[in-house]
């Protein structure tokens, strides 16, 4: 099936790639003028890559271009159910897979926790995911989302995210209540973006060579409900057609609680630098160190393909310092 889709898409693309190209130019134009995201994406290139000139025009030409496809993929591909999402080639699949499935030795009652980066389009995520809750577990995954002030905005990522295994939970005053609804009454699993700016708390953490907050709430709930956590990263390879890399985390959390002591992952995973680690409070220690090894992989993953990345998103604006 995804065979056949893979074909309509590329057809569709060649009949759209006219219009792809007359976008390109526009988004290109954009990166000449002084708006704030070219600015700040412009900035974050140059200091945190050391990107300049064209080649950065030509990065945030990309980025732009990337906002558009979700909207192409979310209203036309969509519709049409033409999107697909496959597993990157990786020699952890198998052993992500037998966590997803209940089958690896962190295996818990609950679901996972997937954690990911603003990488390519995070509904697309769980497609190849939900194939396999679907044939073994018969649940479903929570995409934690923010609401915006637009009751039509809210309406219409609705529309996109809610399907058959996929759901979604507002990041309200009621957002902990409903994830512990899932966690525990439906046995869910949850994803959540976690390379956004903690507006207030949250943990500074060393990403591109200058620290930067990165939310801890979210994840240390899932961490106290003892479930494990998987790390994703996707690439677009064209319009509507996306790879899913994904990988066992570090999971010190369950480790100790694991009926074997074996190392759970084949591929040795390093950590960011924490600031001010002592100084953390005992109940933010595993999530902080849960997420310096998820920064210094999504790190690697964002360096492999930079365009597909929000760099115009004002990442280091907190002074850890303050």
């Amino acid at each position: 099936m995804n065979k056949i889709k893979i074909i309509f898409l590329i057809l569709l693309n060649v009949m759209l790639s006219p219009i792809y190209l007359i976008l390109f130019i526009f988004c290109f134009l954009l990166t000449v003028l002084p708006i704030f995201p070219t600015r700040i994406a412009k900035q974050n290139l140059a200091e945190r890559l050391g990107v300049k000139g064209l080649q950065a025009n030509y990065y945030i030409s990309l980025i732009f271009l990337n906002y558009i496809y979700y909207f192409v993929e979310a209203f036309i591909f969509h519709t049409l159910n033409l999107n697909v999402c496959v597993f990157a080639d990786d020699d952890q699949l198998s052993e992500v897979k037998s966590l997803i499935t209940k089958k690896h030795t962190l295996s818990q009652e609950k679901g996972c926790v997937f954690i990911l980066p603003h990488m390519a389009n995070v509904e697309m995520y769980a497609l190849p995911v939900i194939e396999l809750y679907q044939a073994t577990l018969k649940t479903k995954i929570y995409a934690l989302a923010q609401p915006t002030k637009s009751q039509l905005t809210n309406k219409i990522l609705e529309w996109y995210r809610k399907r058959p295994g996929f759901d979604m939970i507002w990041t309200d005053n009621k957002l902990f209540t409903k994830m512990e609804n899932a966690i525990n009454k439906e046995k869910a699993s949850v994803c959540m973006l976690t390379d956004q700016k903690a507006k207030k708390g949250g943990v500074f953490i060393r990403f591109f060579g200058k620290y930067a907050a990165f939310p801890t709430s979210g994840l240390r709930m899932c961490l106290n409900q003892n479930m494990p956590v998987i790390y994703a990263s996707a690439k677009r390879i064209f319009p509507g057609f996306l790879t899913l890399k994904l990988k066992i985390g570090q999971n010190n959390h369950l480790k100790s609680k694991a009926v074997s002591n074996k190392i759970h992952n084949t591929t040795e995973l390093n950590s960011a630098e924490i600031f001010n680690f002592s100084e953390l409070k005992e109940r933010e220690i595993e999530t902080a160190l849960e997420l310096s090894y998820f920064v210094a992989w999504v790190e690697k993953e964002i360096r492999t393909n930079p365009s597909q990345w929000c760099w115009d998103y004002n990442k280091w604006s907190r002074d850890p310092s303050n």
